[in-house]
């Protein structure tokens, strides 16, 4: 236990945190009336609240403990002042809507966000301009690439639209149960082609530009059983679109 507890300060002392927060918790937990440990954990938490209560049940084990005594009383002090802060400041309002209250911020930018802004991420919460900018960053193409997109995929799905149509349209029943195989595998293809293209440079739009025009492709084969009034046959180019448009918006995400 000794060794266990002057790892975590060792590592606390040479800046690795959230190694010297796993050791003392280990700790903490194996021994939790050894003051020593939490005293060490109350130096590596992160919140205030955390370190008040490391420091209380420090002071539960060993009530004359003057670090520990020192510890809380500073750490009661700033938890007061914070919250002295907050009620000075009033209500908080998300940035993007200025009539919701909220108390969360953004980690990053420190702008209020209200609950439907908020993105969830390992790091806590983020606001959607945050997000956005640290997707921005593994989003290499240019807007040429969209037009390059639209021509490699149009005639490929004008393809895939004539075999479902006119091969897989004549199966009947059994055209169900081929297309959750078929479409996806031919927009896979479509996917391939496009990235090949594209020089597998990726596009925040790349994906609904593809699926855009696999869409436009087949709608005039829907069109012409519409006005055919064969309605089992818009089957067949219903299912390619049903099946096929997620399958290329995931793979070119």
């Amino acid at each position: 236990m000794a060794d266990l507890i002057q790892q975590g300060l060792t590592a606390a002392r040479v800046g690795k945190l959230t190694e010297a927060r796993r050791l003392l918790l280990k700790a903490t937990a194996e021994q939790p009336d050894n003051v020593t440990a939490w005293l060490g954990l109350a130096g590596v938490v992160e919140s205030l609240e955390e370190k008040r209560d490391c420091f209380a049940k420090a002071l539960a084990i060993e009530p004359d403990n003057h670090e520990a005594q020192t510890g809380l009383t500073l750490v009661e002090q700033k938890l007061a002042t914070k919250q002295a802060d907050a009620n000075s400041a009033g209500s908080l309002h998300c940035f993007r809507h200025a009539q919701t209250e909220t108390q969360l911020r953004c980690n990053r930018c420190n702008r209020p966000i209200c609950a439907k802004c908020a993105r969830r991420t390992p790091v806590g919460f983020r606001c959607p301009d945050c997000i956005r900018e640290q997707e921005d960053k593994y989003y290499t193409g240019t807007n040429s690439d969209y037009a390059v997109a639209a021509f490699v995929s149009f005639p490929l799905s004008l393809i895939a639209a004539m075999l479902f149509t006119f091969v897989l349209g004549g199966l009947g029943f059994w055209l169900i149960w081929i297309s959750l195989f078929v479409a996806p595998t031919a927009a896979g293809f479509i996917c391939e082609a496009v990235r090949w293209a594209v020089s597998k440079r990726r596009s925040r739009y790349l994906g609904y530009v593809t699926a855009g025009s696999l869409i436009v492709a087949t709608v005039p084969f829907i069109l012409m059983f519409l006005l055919l009034g064969d309605v089992w046959g818009l089957m067949a180019p219903f299912l390619l679109i049903f099946l096929g448009t997620p399958t290329i918006i995931a793979r070119l995400r």
